[in-house]
């Protein structure tokens, strides 16, 4: 069976095949900034531009994001240079160096077939007037996430917790709709506690 990492190339292997070709090769690192999901995981977006000589007219501008902090002990306290060093491997491979098949990096498919859910969201049909899901605010969420934490009630509690008032499953509360986040306001004002 073929595995579909057997051609990969790693970016040390890129990155001396790039000075072989381009012996004036120079990379920098032109901007870093962390990013917040509205989950609230934070990722490092790293962006590196790549000149084949100092009179390249067109140099490569790649960018990766590492999850921050790292979750491994490889990446944690690391994560800036492993965004980098993804960045760079995905520049060479936009410039023809090692990229077999894939751009991503063998470390960048792994994170990510790592972070693929194991339980897939509800199905949620779409409402008969057709009308599309309204996500919240972050007034919503915010509001929503103070008064929980107020009480006590924070991560898979909290997740719970929907679960219990509106009645159904959800894996996160980024499946929650404008109408649900009210609901669990609402929960949450009166006594913070269900009925049964």
């Amino acid at each position: 069976m073929n595995n579909f990492m057997d051609n990969y190339v790693d970016v040390a292997t890129r990155l001396k095949l790039a000075f072989e070709r381009w012996p004036e090769l120079r990379i920098q690192e032109t901007h870093r900034e962390v990013i917040e999901m509205p989950d609230k995981t934070c990722f490092i977006r790293c962006i590196v531009t790549i000149w084949r000589d100092a009179n390249d007219p067109l140099p490569v501008i790649a960018s990766a994001c590492e999850v921050y902090p790292g979750r491994t002990p490889y990446t944690k306290m690391s994560e800036n240079e492993v965004g980098n060093t993804s960045a760079i491997g995905r520049g060479l491979a936009m410039m023809g160096i090692g990229a077999n098949k894939s751009i991503a990096s063998r470390d960048e498919v792994q994170a990510a077939q790592s972070r693929q859910p194991t339980q897939l969201a509800e199905v949620v049909p779409f409402p008969e007037n057709g009308l599309a899901k309204t996500y919240p605010s972050s007034k919503q969420l915010g509001m929503m996430r103070g008064l929980a934490n107020g009480k006590g009630i924070q991560g898979d509690a909290l997740k719970a917790y929907c679960c219990e008032v509106l009645g159904r499953t959800i894996l996160s509360t980024n499946d929650l709709t404008k109408q649900d986040i009210s609901k669990v306001i609402d929960a949450l004002q009166i006594t913070g506690e269900l009925e049964n």
